[in-house]
């Protein structure tokens, strides 16, 4: 995510947050005590976060770009409660966030991705379910891979659009390396390329990683939906929303 700097205009409203994904927090928010403490990994323009403070929730927010940090700070200079914020890589929230802590850890908008390797979000996980209180969850917002060739030599994934932009993105795979890369385009309503990302290293995870992963961490419990509303996920599920407790 090497554009990030021309990006925040457009990003909040690519991956804008849905009045299902309020609905979802809320619910599981609701089983633990007020205020249920909520922390979003590569939070983004954090809209998300901001919901849910306002749902009278303690929200943290951290995010690998300083420049996502900043803005946030930003919007809430003249705000009560205000969202806590920190420059933080995801690899590292287990090293300077606190232990037994958070109801509820978000990784969103399927930028686990880009942590690159399939280890680090293993010790993610496992960083996570430490910060986690007793019946905790931890919860990941990812593209459903499982249902993409990946024999191919290039992997067109869903166009996501809002009203000012559109986003292209498509994997291609260094075949001598064995790694997946991702380009994107940022694509004005008028037609015009404002960023692009390219041959951005990426790891695109499976749902069966993720299972594996939760088994051998020792989460009691983990389900898999295919949205926010948790209708069941199927092959041709774009999204898979996966929910682990401690």
């Amino acid at each position: 995510m090497i554009y990030i700097k021309k990006w925040l205009e457009n990003y909040g409203e690519l991956f804008p947050v849905s009045d299902s994904q309020i609905d979802f927090f809320n619910k599981i928010g609701g089983e633990f005590n007020k205020p249920a403490k909520f922390i979003s990994l590569e939070c983004g323009t954090a809209n998300l976060a901001h919901e849910l403070l306002h749902n009278n929730f303690d929200v943290t927010a951290t995010d690998s770009f300083k420049e996502f940090i900043d803005l946030l700070k930003i919007k809430s200079t003249n705000t009560e409660p205000k969202i806590k914020a920190f420059n933080l890589f995801p690899q590292d929230i287990g090293r300077y966030l606190g232990k037994n802590f958070y109801n509820i850890i978000y990784f969103g908008d399927y930028r686990v991705v880009f942590m690159r390797d399939k280890i680090y979000i293993s010790k993610l996980m496992l960083d996570a379910k430490a910060m986690l209180t007793e019946g905790g969850y931890l919860i990941f917002d990812l593209i459903n891979f499982t249902k993409f060739d990946f024999s191919k030599d290039v992997i067109e994934l869903p166009t996501k659009k809002s009203s000012r932009a559109s986003l292209k993105s498509w994997i291609t795979k260094d075949k001598e390396n064995i790694t997946y890369l991702l380009n994107q385009q940022v694509i004005t309503s008028n037609g015009k390329v404002i960023d692009e990302v390219k041959d951005e290293p990426i790891t695109p995870i499976s749902l069966e990683s993720f299972q594996k992963f939760a088994k051998e961490l020792g989460f009691s419990s983990f389900e898999f939906y295919a949205d926010y509303k948790m209708n069941p996920l199927n092959a041709d599920s774009e999204k898979i929303v996966c929910v682990l407790k401690k």
